[in-house]
């Protein structure tokens, strides 16, 4: 975690890969501390003629919560010459204005916010200029800057509410079972399997056996990440590395 006085955000657009940080390119500086908005859940209430009150039904799909959206709202601000900060204001929207970007906050970097980003609410007094870099629909859960393929960074790394996903490629000779660790996200993960030497190579979950074929194999009944360990039971010979990414509220 950094121990600057000053806070700004980095930003990663995501259709070219191209990295801004607020602070360190524009000078400009995180000025307010409510930028994170409350998330959205997705809730059904039903109403049956002559019942008293409404039947909760959010869960009965799925059989846990859900969430749908937050907004983000990052107040910016910098004093540069008043002339100059037309050209600055156009500078970003040529580089975010609507774009689809990953936010890394400079007081919680092993966590990434993503949503498409807007510039608005522009003014300036003098030399100082202030704006909204703004998000209103972006994704409820914040995610682990690294997933489960990526090596493990201690740099980022918040010892107190963080989740340490990362697995290595897994080498599977007649079966072989794998633990995910607990989180706070259910995500379904990518089986990525190579090497396949056995006729056939599958993958058990929750009782129910799935056959993998060489290449990313996606299985929307396996789910992991969540308040639950989740153990994966390899059969076959072949190489597989389980990719996914935790998240937090």
């Amino acid at each position: 975690m950094s121990n600057k006085l000053t806070y700004g955000v980095k930003i990663i657009v995501e259709e070219n890969g191209k990295e801004y940080h607020t602070l360190n390119d524009w000078d400009c500086a995180l000025g307010n501390n409510n930028y994170i908005g409350d998330p959205e859940l997705d809730v059904t209430y039903i109403s049956v003629p002559g019942r008293t009150g409404l039947i909760d039904a959010s869960e009965a799909v799925s059989g846990r919560r859900v969430f749908k959206k937050r907004s983000l709202s990052f107040e910016l601000g910098a004093v540069r010459s008043r002339l100059s900060w037309d050209g600055v204001i156009s500078t970003l929207r040529n580089n975010v204005e609507g774009r689809i970007c990953r936010l890394i906050l400079d007081n919680d970097e092993g966590y990434f916010w993503r949503g498409r980003v807007y510039i608005q609410g522009f003014d300036r007094f003098r030399d100082l200029g202030t704006f909204t870099l703004a998000v209103p629909t972006a994704d409820p859960y914040k995610y682990d800057v690294a997933s489960s393929a990526d090596p493990w960074l201690w740099d980022p790394f918040n010892f107190e509410t963080g989740v340490i996903t990362q697995i290595g490629a897994i080498t599977v000779t007649g079966s072989k079972s794998v633990t995910l660790p607990k989180g706070h996200m259910l995500t379904c993960p990518e089986l990525v399997v190579s090497d396949m030497t056995s006729g056939t190579f599958s993958v058990t979950f929750n009782g129910k056996t799935f056959p993998l074929v060489v290449g990313t194999n996606i299985i929307p009944s396996i789910l992991v990440g969540g308040e639950q360990t989740a153990t994966l039971d390899f059969t076959g010979t072949a190489k597989v590395q389980i990719t996914y990414r935790g998240g937090s509220l």
